[in-house]
């Protein structure tokens, strides 16, 4: 049902008042959307947790199929397994790595404006810096500020760790949340394929497959880059005698988490702090992070990953912008497993006009071949 306004009578000049017409379907629609966008507003946290449950699931789904096969059991038994496996673990390295580490982290902020003293009270690296830029005095002048800013946001950060009921009560929803997925992700694909002709269940079983491959393969090979990172970032700073080297490789594998720029932060922070020891360690420390990028990017990258994540440089950049504002770093990690699964499904919806596409060009080009030949 629709009331559309007549049209005014033009007036001399021809141009006549513009009318807009609103159905009810129209207003229906816009309360629905602006409904939609409001409820996720207020359920977003319930929404992003769902979201990185259904992303870990889809991470774990080929080592839970590795255990099926290797132990023989069914998926329940095997799903958790892996997950209580992984949560004592993680417990495990909470209070035996984490605990030192963030003593360790609250002595490197509070070392940092002695660092930046070290640095500029070293002659060579002074007058180097000097006569290339103002940006020691620059530092110095703001160095304190910005490690209270660091040791205020720490801090604060560990009393929520500690004393935030809510934190690990969203923890434990997370992880019994992942592990029911895992056991049920079969089932769930499955009653998708019921609702599909076999066409449609045909290109539903490769999309699955593929985004589960590429998300699986593309976090799991960068944790292991990441540990590899971080341990020769580590090591060489320890041998290269920079301040606080176990918080300089934990910074390094970290970062190397975030794709293109992560390594590029943890090499240029490493390189800095290595100037405390002089020039020459530094200069040493930026040819370990250049070769090493370069064993990365062209050996360990395409050896682990393979073609799991075949996005190109600038769809990597985007994605990383964009999960990043939504979600943070946790954002910026996940953005290339992502893109890719977008892809995946992009490149499967449009499999058949592309065909088409390619078949009308070649009869196109067929008669200037003709001709070509001919001549």
């Amino acid at each position: 049902m629709s009331q559309a306004l007549m049209p005014a009578p033009e007036s001399p000049s021809g141009r006549g008042p513009v009318r807009v017409s609103f159905t009810v379907r129209t207003v229906l629609l816009v309360t629905a959307i602006v409904g939609l966008v409001a409820a996720f507003v207020y359920i977003k946290e319930a929404v992003m947790t769902l979201f990185l449950a259904l992303f870990a699931a889809f991470v774990l789904e080929p080592v839970v199929r590795l255990m099926m096969r290797k132990t023989h059991l069914g998926r329940g038994a095997a799903a958790t397994i892996l997950v209580l496996s992984l949560t004592a673990l993680a417990v495990v390295a909470a209070f035996v790595v984490v605990a030192p580490l963030a003593d360790t982290f609250r002595d490197f902020v509070n070392a940092l404006p002695q660092i930046v003293d070290d640095i500029s009270n070293n002659t060579k690296v002074t007058s180097w810096l000097n006569s290339h830029s103002a940006a020691p005095e620059t530092v110095q002048a703001n160095i304190k500020q910005i490690a209270e800013d660091i040791g205020n946001a720490l801090g604060g950060l560990l009393g929520i760790i500690v004393s935030g009921f809510s934190l690990v009560l969203s923890l434990v929803t997370a992880i019994f949340l992942t592990l029911f997925l895992m056991i049920d992700l079969p089932r769930l694909v499955g009653a998708v394929d019921s609702l599909l002709d076999p066409r449609g269940s045909d290109r539903w079983g490769r999309m699955t497959e593929q985004i589960i491959t590429a998300v699986s393969r593309t976090m799991l090979g960068n944790i292991a880059i990441s540990i590899i990172c971080g341990t020769l970032y580590g090591l060489s700073a320890w041998a290269l005698g920079t301040p606080f080297p176990v918080v300089m490789g934990v910074i390094a594998g970290l970062l190397d988490l975030i794709p293109m720029v992560g390594a590029t932060i943890s090499g240029v922070i490493l390189v800095l702090a290595t100037l405390t020891q002089g020039i020459t360690p530094a200069v040493i420390m930026l040819i370990i992070v250049l070769v090493y990028q370069q064993v990365e990017n062209y050996l360990l990258q395409p050896t682990i990953l393979g073609k799991a994540a075949d996005v190109s440089g600038f769809f990597v950049i985007f994605s990383v912008m964009v999960f990043g504002a939504l979600l943070g770093v946790i954002g910026a990690i996940i953005a290339v497993p992502i893109i890719a699964s977008i892809q995946i499904v992009t490149r499967e919806l449009t499999a058949e006009r592309r065909s088409r596409m390619a078949e009308l060009r070649e009869v196109a080009d067929a008669p200037t071949v003709a001709a070509t030949e001919t001549l």
